[in-house]
């Protein structure tokens, strides 16, 4: 009894002591873990990539054990490498695959569950995953050109940025000896520049928290409730992106609807499914409603009729589809359609944002250039 409680008793020492130990390394255990998992991350492409092995190995004959095994010795990737390799034992100790991808949801989402789960069922696997390639792929692609849109002005801005802050912290300076005593015939905008120079040299790690705050103020309101859902109505009802981002949404909907009832998923999990993969409110909403108006029986494009973010083609064509009973293909036709039309919104914005943000940042830099210069030749003229 005495060595239990002698036992008992240095425990709490062992773990105090332990505790001490981790408290003193934990920056340095946290830096590495924020780099392992920096490292370790997995990206969309590979998943396609992984997808787009399992089609050729799984046509090939190949057994899903061994395409797995296959795949995971050729994976560079370590996390993604783990996860292949739980998914081989999952299917070893007789799980399906899509029981084994439900278990990563971070790399596989609901929707390709659960066409996999279908394509099981039906004895179609080697379809379904073509099907889910062709998914990825195009989202991808879409991605690339947002992306493609948006960094020519972001790197523009950032540039601008640069230019300002070097004129106003190393170059105005040198000229602020020639305007003193003559404030009173100086414009404005060079007063004012003046000023901001010198608050910029003097308290220059408040404009840096100041941003850093901004910054972090903006991402904590856009992930707040209120925040998102003055975002969604934006997207949906703003100008100028909404139209756009409304095309956006209905074609995801579209795709994402046309292949799950394509390969055989029930029409209320499709649409559940479906609903958990929108990210705008207003739109897993509207599928919100469609799966209650066919629940109680009612037909799946008439909700379609009253709503008002989706075009008038698409209220038409998913009706006539459905009289056909040619609903999923109709569905992928028309998503085909809006990728085009994103497509060519995407150019077009591109084309008009590159000009724009040329003439913003000639701007900035020219009425600071002009606030110096202009003002030096008024007291040149002055003195002479």
């Amino acid at each position: 009894m005495a060595i239990t409680l002698s036992t008992k008793a240095t425990l709490p020492r062992s773990k105090q002591a332990e505790a001490s130990s981790t408290k003193r390394l934990s920056f340095p255990e946290q830096w590495q873990g924020l780099v392992s998992r920096f490292r370790n991350h997995v990206n969309p492409r590979e998943t396609t990539v992984f997808m787009s092995q399992l089609s050729l190995m799984l046509e090939i004959g190949m057994s899903l054990k061994n395409a797995l095994e296959a795949i995971g010795t050729q994976t560079k990737n370590p996390a993604f490498k783990d996860v292949i390799q739980t998914m081989t034992r999952d299917i070893e100790e007789g799980r399906q695959l899509s029981e084994a991808m439900k278990r990563h949801p971070r790399l596989f989402s609901p929707v390709y569950v659960s066409m996999i789960k279908a394509g099981e069922t039906g004895g179609f696997l080697k379809g379904i995953v073509d099907r889910i390639v062709e998914m990825q792929e195009k989202r991808q692609a879409l991605m690339t050109q947002i992306r493609t849109a948006l960094t020519y002005p972001v790197v523009l801005c950032l540039l601008a940025i640069v230019v300002v802050v070097f004129i106003l912290v190393g170059v105005l300076p040198k000229f602020t000896q020639f305007f003193e005593g003559k404030e009173q015939i100086l414009p404005f905008t060079t007063r004012f520049l003046i000023v901001l120079s010198a608050s910029l040299q003097g308290y220059w790690w408040a404009y840096v928290l100041g941003a850093a705050g901004l910054v972090v103020g903006i991402k904590w309101w856009k992930d707040s409730p209120p925040g998102r859902a003055t975002m969604d109505l934006f997207y949906v009802k703003g100008p100028l992106l909404s139209g756009l981002c409304n095309k956006i949404y209905t074609c995801q909907m579209l795709r994402t609807l046309g292949h799950l009832m394509q390969s055989q998923v029930p029409l209320l999990e499709a649409l559940n499914v479906t609903r958990s993969t929108m990210k705008n409110r207003y739109f897993a909403h509207f599928v919100s409603d469609i799966t209650s108006h066919v629940e109680q029986g009612g037909k799946f494009a008439q909700p379609f009729s009253s709503y008002p973010h989706i075009t008038e083609t698409v209220k038409s064509m998913v009706a006539t589809g459905e009289e056909a009973g040619r609903l999923p293909p109709v569905m992928l036709r028309l998503a085909e359609f809006f990728d085009s039309e994103v497509d060519q919104e995407m150019k077009k914005l591109s084309s008009m944002i590159e000009p724009l943000a040329l003439i913003v940042m000639g701007g900035v830099v020219g009425l600071i250039v002009s606030s110096i210069i202009l003002p030096m030749f008024k007291l040149a003229r002055a003195i002479y």
